[in-house]
This record gives structure tokens, C-alpha cells and sequence, in this order.
């Protein structure tokens, strides 16, 4: 019942999913309870099972408190690896986090000694999703031995999580990885096979070495849709001038700094891609940068120039859909609309998302914004990643 104050308290992108934790003897087991907590945080129900060499590292009561459920740490007469990984087990997917070189080696080759193992193989013999998270010294991970099984299992259609490489180890990856890892694989996949382009965040415009013109768009939108089709399946271009660090297959991050640098980029990237997410904030004006940094003076006078239009240089070369963004200030709901569906028009977007800055701000964490397509508009508030969330799908709804 402990678990009821914390579940779907991040999202509800796993609500109602159920997810088998294998625990290994890496000393990383002891990251797993925070793991199992952030697991049932996004709406997963976690059933966890250890080898007995887990349990001298982390003890099974801990993890019982982690996920609310018993602990496996044997297989008896219940047939628990048939219960919830069998054809017709409860379980959505076997997750392995850490897996040690000795775990990973048995199960590429049939080997189901442990609790963990045994799990694996009723997983890999029904066709359950399995993920595995390796965690072991670099020199392990880097023997041929075990790469060769490593291959061996994703062939199988195991997929890995990569490690953390530091220190001369393989470490535990970052919790936030393995679950965006997690819901991926649990979610529809409407863009597999699919390239798509999104750019987020400001750019800015330098007036001298020492001094830029830019807006407080965090990225955060344009962060949130992307990694929302990448949940989907999508291989995404991310163009940005704030360094996520995203580190994830399929998903590039290309870090800019001007309105030029975004557009010569987007220019760059956009062949092959079904979409295009316009959602950063460039510069409007752009001015000509003055090669030493400005004596200070009572006053200052700088020519600005209109900034080449995104949109409008990418339309010249591409036919895919567009997604654009619309920020205003200072106007009533109706004159927002009418100015995003005219930019809807003359841009040939298929959707666009507007909103008024002076109401939530830019560099917010929750949003609200109008949401046009022409088959309707709905507003949207919230988190923005759950307005991400609903933008994506109202997409996949009204223009494929």
C-alpha cells in the first residue's frame, strides 16, 4: 500500500505495465531499489528475483519494500518463472539490471542455474521483451568471450542498455536511461523505420565576443517531443543550442549556436526525414558582430536584421509533414488561434502549437498552449512532458 503514494507520481507512461527486475552479484544491485522505486514512480507494478550471489550484496527485504511485492530467490512448486514470464505469464517484460559477464555468458548459451537465469530462459523461449543492463570491470566487458555472447543475445532480440564507461569499469547506466529504455520498449511503435528531425531551445546572436542577443527558451518542448518519438520507435535528430547529453541508440544530438548554424544544420539533416519539428525559438533579428568587444558608452545604437525563417527555408527543399510552434504575448485565446492558423496556411504545416509566453513564460517547467490541426483545435496544459506527450499523439490522429 506504500507504493500507492509514489505510483504515476513522475508519468503514466508505464501505468499498468508489469516489469520482472533481475538482480545479479554486481555491487551495482545496490542501485536497484532506487531503480524499482523510479520503475512504479512512472505507473509500473515490479516483481523482482535475485541469484543467490545478489542476495549477499543487497538482501531481499529491501527490495520487497522497493516493489511491494515478494522477492523470488528460488523457483519452487509455484513455477514462478512460468507464472510470469511463461506464454502466457503476466509479466510485460524481463528486465536485468545489473547483469554480470557470468549472467549474460549462461544465458547466451542455455544456461539457467539461478533464479535469474532460469527467468531469462522461460523469457527468451515465450518471446517476452528482454532488457539488459551489463555491470562489470571494462577488462570483462571487453573480453571476446563475452562480447561474443553479448552478440549472441542480440540476435536473439535482447536488447542492451550501455553501460557507464569510468574509472576503468562498465558501471550501472543512469536510472533515467534504463527507464526511457523500458518504456521504448513497451510502446507502440508507429515510427519505426522512420527519421525525424526536431529542434528546441534558443539561438543567439552575438553583437561582440563578449556579448549575444538571445530569448529564455529553455528547450525543454522540443526535448520532450523528441524523446517521445523516440519512445516510438523513431530515429530522431535532435538540433538544439542546449546540450542535453542524451545519450540513447537512434537518437543524435547536433548542438548550434546561431539562428545560421540551426538552419544549416536543419538544411543539412532534413533528407530522409518524415517530419520536422520546429519547436525551437531562434532569433527574429540577427546583427552583425563587431570583431572586439564594445567599449562601454552612455548609449548604444545596433541595426538588427530580420533572421532567415526556419520554416520557411526548409519548405524550399522539403515536402514532409512540419510541425510548427507559435509564441505570442499579451492576446486573448481567439486572436492566438487566429494567428497560429495563419501561420498554419502560409507555412503548409500540417499541425501547429501555440501559446502565449506572458501566461506560463518561457523557460517553464508546465505550459499551455493551443494545439491546431485542420481537423480541430484543442488546448492542452500541464507538464511538458505530458503536453508532449499529447501533442505527438494528436498527431498520429488527425495527420497520418
Amino acid at each position: 500500500m506504500h507504493l500507492e503514494k509514489i505510483r504515476v507520481a513522475e508519468s503514466r507512461r508505464l501505468e499498468g505495465k508489469k516489469i520482472v527486475l533481475g538482480v545479479t552479484g554486481s555491487i551495482s544491485a545496490v542501485e536497484c531499489v532506487k531503480l524499482a522505486r523510479e520503475l512504479a514512480r512512472r505507473g509500473a507494478e515490479v516483481f523482482a528475483v535475485m541469484s543467490e550471489s545478489a542476495q549477499k550484496i543487497i538482501h531481499p527485504f529491501a527490495l520487497e519494500f522497493a516493489t511491494g511485492n515478494k522477492v523470488v530467490t528460488e523457483i519452487t512448486g509455484m513455477i514462478e518463472h512460468v507464472n510470469y514470464l511463461g506464454s502466457d505469464g503476466f509479466a510485460d517484460l524481463y528486465l536485468i539490471a545489473p547483469a554480470t559477464a557470468n549472467t549474460l555468458s549462461k544465458i547466451a548459451n542455455g544456461i539457467d542455474d539461478t533464479p535469474v537465469t532460469t527467468f531469462a530462459t522461460t523469457a527468451l523461449g515465450s518471446k517476452k521483451p528482454v532488457l539488459i543492463a551489463p555491470a562489470m570491470h571494462a577488462a570483462m566487458i571487453e573480453n571476446p568471450v563475452v562480447q561474443e555472447n553479448i552478440e549472441k543475445l542480440k540476435k536473439m532480440g535482447v536488447e542492451f542498455i550501455e553501460p557507464r564507461f569510468a574509472e576503468g569499469k562498465a558501471k550501472f547506466p543512469e536510472i533515467e536511461k534504463i527507464c526511457l529504455h523500458v518504456e521504448r520498449k513497451l510502446y507502440p511503435k508507429q515510427f519505426a523505420g522512420k527519421k525525424v528531425l526536431v529542434t528546441a531551445g534558443p539561438t543567439y546572436e552575438q553583437i561582440d565576443p563578449v556579448r549575444f542577443i538571445s530569448n529564455r527558451s529553455s528547450g525543454l518542448m522540443g526535448k520532450e517531443i523528441a524523446l517521445e518519438l523516440w519512445r516510438r520507435g523513431a530515429e530522431v535528430l535532435l538540433v538544439t543550442s542546449r546540450k542535453f547529453g542524451i545519450d540513447l541508440p537512434d537518437f543524435k544530438e547536433f548542438h548550434v549556436w546561431s539562428v545560421r548554424d540551426m538552419l544549416n544544420v536543419v538544411l543539412r539533416e532534413i533528407e530522409g526525414c518524415s517530419l520536422f519539428v520546429s519547436s525551437a525559438a531562434p532569433a527574429d533579428f540577427i546583427v552583425e558582430m563587431q570583431e572586439k568587444k564594445i567599449k562601454t558608452a552612455p548609449e548604444l545604437t545596433l541595426i538588427l536584421k530580420e533572421a532567415p525563417k526556419i520554416i520557411k527555408e526548409v519548405r524550399k527543399v522539403y515536402n514532409g509533414d512540419i510541425i510548427g510552434f507559435k509564441a505570442e504575448t499579451g492576446v486573448s485565446d481567439e486572436e492566438l488561434v487566429g494567428i497560429a492558423l495563419e501561420k498554419l496556411n502560409t507555412d503548409e504545416l500540417v499541425m501547429i502549437v501555440a501559446n502565449d509566453v506572458l501566461e506560463k513564460g518561457m523557460g517553464t517547467e508546465e505550459t499551455r498552449v493551443a494545439v491546431i490541426n485542420r481537423k480541430r483545435t484543442q488546448w492542452l496544459e500541464g507538464k511538458k512532458d505530458e503536453v508532449a506527450k499529447k501533442i505527438v499523439e494528436i498527431y498520429l490522429e488527425d495527420c497520418l
